[in-house]
């Protein structure tokens, strides 16, 4: 009986895999360098017998960082490439203390990068209300960005001016899930996004009765605001969820902000990263959330600030890591959304950066859909 599972199994992977791929189309069918293979993490045979421990762990990751720089710009240079019609940056900050030109990527290390330029940037007293927008408003790098596209040249005066450039990149298919878990799933959580977004998802995107008049959705609308609004743990009446849809979850299922995103709905901690950083314009050192610990490291001391440190403790998920929940949040789209999403959203950044999502879709696929949109984890 094993067996005969394992050989089920097998079959749905291989099955999904031919019907995912044979619906992925690339910029230029001519070009196989356009299909990316997963670049590996792991250093070159290379024997150093004279370095000390720690020059070959930073051997290591300057290997990672080279291969990571030839991969963008294997792919920026493919004929057909949809990263390189991104030929500006949306917003780049200096950290003239600390000699780094920053690329914020959103639900990728953003709120660690943030802390440390807030402090670098600023006075004790004014970091303590440092957020994106202190950073905006203080922003002398806008004068670089104040161009068009076609006029915006990383030139030899901007690299002589400004720091070194880098951005944090973080698997595209976990991070398009934390944004939402983050930002939309709990209603009591960011106010702005409960308010603005996510009562236009769930407005547009929840199953209701179809007999149910326009007057008596808005009053449910009205009743499901007040009571997430004054209910700040929403520990609702069970009667009062069972009647209304709309507190049933009370903020957006991961299907219904999908379905948003898919048609047309934008928020930067889901823009994808060759639209937010343009790394076919700027030669970025890239490095990943999942090892940033030991890569932030390694970038202080490129840039000799060696005494430099992130916060890590700060910003972690109490709600569980994403990485242990993807599987059951993706199951609830349907295979036409995911494919979607896949192409829209993931695609790009995921050769860009030599990230497996294809793979991942794939063992979403072979799972199998499940009808129960509210995900417990």
């Amino acid at each position: 009986l094993l067996g005969m599972k394992i050989v089920i199994i097998t079959a749905l992977i291989v099955v999904n895999m031919a019907i995912f791929n044979g619906n992925i189309r690339y910029p230029s069918d001519a070009v196989q360098a356009n299909k990316v293979e997963v670049a590996s993490e792991e250093p070159t045979a290379t024997v150093i017998p004279t370095a000390t421990a720690a020059n070959y762990v930073e051997h290591v990751i300057q290997q990672r960082f080279e291969k990571r720089a030839d991969n963008v710009r294997r792919i920026c240079e493919a004929p057909g490439s949809e990263a390189a019609t991104v030929t500006k940056p949306r917003e780049l900050f200096d950290v003239p203390s600390i000699g780094l030109l920053w690329c914020p990527t959103f639900k990728a290390g953003s709120s660690n990068w943030l802390d440390l330029v807030c402090k670098a940037n600023f006075h004790t007293q004014i970091y303590e209300d440092c957020d994106i927008s202190t950073l905006r408003a203080n922003n002398p790098t806008t004068r670089y960005l104040d161009v068009g596209p076609e006029e915006f040249h990383y030139n030899r005066v901007m690299k002589e001016e400004l720091g070194l450039p880098f951005m944090t990149v973080r698997n595209p298919v976990t991070r398009f899930l934390s944004a939402y878990r983050d930002k939309y799933e709990l209603a009591r959580s960011y106010p702005f996004y409960r308010r603005r977004q996510g009562e236009e998802i769930v407005r547009k995107y929840r199953s209701v009765d179809p007999k149910l008049s326009s007057e008596g959705k808005e009053a449910l609308l009205m009743e499901a605001r007040e009571l997430i609004h004054d209910q700040q743990q929403l520990h609702l009446p069970p009667e009062v969820v069972a009647r209304n849809p709309y507190l049933n979850p009370p903020g957006p299922t991961f299907r219904e902000f999908v379905k948003w995103a898919l048609n047309g709905g934008m928020d930067p901690h889901i823009m994808p990263y060759y639209q937010s950083c343009a790394p076919c314009a700027i030669n970025y050192d890239i490095l990943r959330l999942e090892k940033l610990n030991e890569e932030s490291g390694y970038l202080f001391t490129v840039i000799e600030r060696s005494f430099l440190s992130l916060d890590f403790r700060k910003f972690l998920n109490i709600h569980g890591k994403t990485d242990e929940c993807l599987l059951k949040y993706y199951r609830t789209i349907s295979r036409h959304d995911l494919q979607a999403l896949y192409s829209q959203f993931l695609k790009v950044d995921c050769e860009l950066y030599s990230y497996p999502c294809k793979e991942t879709i794939v063992e979403i696929l072979a799972a199998g859909r499940i009808s129960n949109e509210i995900v417990k984890c």
